[in-house]
């Protein structure tokens, strides 16, 4: 009998990596993470980020996370009923690899989009908080728009505080600086070209030209 298999059925490899992979290695855990990594969140505006899984198949990730220590669920009672999601020490663990493996493909793979992805600056908003540097200098606070949204004008905050960064939406409150743009200039921005130039910039620029730093090498 091959190895790694009892009565016809495949085990699972006992080593670190396999067994880390059981339960990461799915790109929308990752992702999960990745929108958790700034604080609590509605799971009603973790759908709304995650646009290409279903309801189903959210709720079995997040079960699955919740089973392996990497996220707690509660549960509020409110009308309609409300539940409140949180990476747990773990899950925050996680999230630091996840920022390196972020910087992973930034350094080796990282292009504009291809024809078979579809752009979501927001998402890139939300990871910065992981990559390495993002709260190595200054505390502050940077407004990110993305002035052709769908449903209008997205606003993301980009805040370093006290050693350490997170993303905050809509509060858009006391700014040092901000970068506004379409969906366009920012894929212009935030590619390797790294072409800033039909962002509008207001405030402190070096505070702006910070934060897309963390999208080079």
């Amino acid at each position: 009998m091959p190895r790694g298999e009892q009565a016809g059925k495949p085990r699972r490899q006992w080593a670190p990596d396999a067994r880390a992979l059981s339960v990461v290695g799915d790109r929308w855990v990752m992702v999960i993470v990745r929108d958790l990594a700034s604080g609590p969140l509605r799971l009603e505006a973790l759908r709304r980020w995650l646009p290409g899984v279903s309801a189903g198949a959210l709720e079995a990730r997040l079960s699955r996370m919740a089973d392996a220590g990497l996220i707690t669920r509660r549960r509020r009672r409110s009308l309609p009923p409300r539940v409140d999601l949180e990476l747990t020490e773990q899950g925050r663990e996680l999230g630091v690899a996840i920022g390196e493996l972020a910087r992973w493909e930034l350094r080796t793979q990282w292009s504009r989009p291809r024809e078979d992805e579809w752009v979501d600056v927001g998402a890139c908003f939300r990871l910065a908080p992981l990559l390495p540097r993002a709260a190595a200098t200054a505390d502050g606070r940077l407004v990110l728009t993305i002035s052709d949204a769908p449903d209008g004008p997205e606003h993301y905050t980009f805040v370093r505080e006290r050693g350490r960064a997170r993303i905050e939406r809509n509060d858009t409150r006391d700014a040092e600086a901000r970068m506004c743009g379409t969906e366009a200039a920012w894929v212009k921005a935030l590619s390797p070209e790294s072409s800033p130039s039909r962002l509008e910039v207001a405030g402190d620029p070096d505070l702006a030209a910070e934060f897309l730093d963390l999208f080079k090498v």
